[in-house]
């Protein structure tokens, strides 16, 4: 059995306006992070998959908007 990927192209379109974010539920595997990542390349990312990603932001939540803001001013710099 070939284990080849196969790339289903979609028919979503997320259009969102300016400083505004969404939510994308759906089954696992079905290419939602793919999506998103090929839709808004150079976002800002966490993956709360990562347990230590997750754990350290529910620990101490201010850090998301340190870390926002921090990504907002190397942009800006660039």
């Amino acid at each position: 059995m070939n284990s080849k990927q196969v790339i289903i192209e979609r028919d979503l379109k997320i259009v969102l306006p300016p400083r505004k974010s969404a939510f994308l539920w759906g089954p696992r595997k079905t290419g939602k992070s793919t999506y998103l990542k090929k839709t808004f390349q150079g976002s800002i990312w966490f993956d709360f998959l990562m347990t230590d990603i997750f754990f350290r932001l529910s620990k101490e939540p201010a850090l998301l908007r340190e870390q926002i803001l921090a990504e907002k001013n190397v942009r800006r710099l660039q």
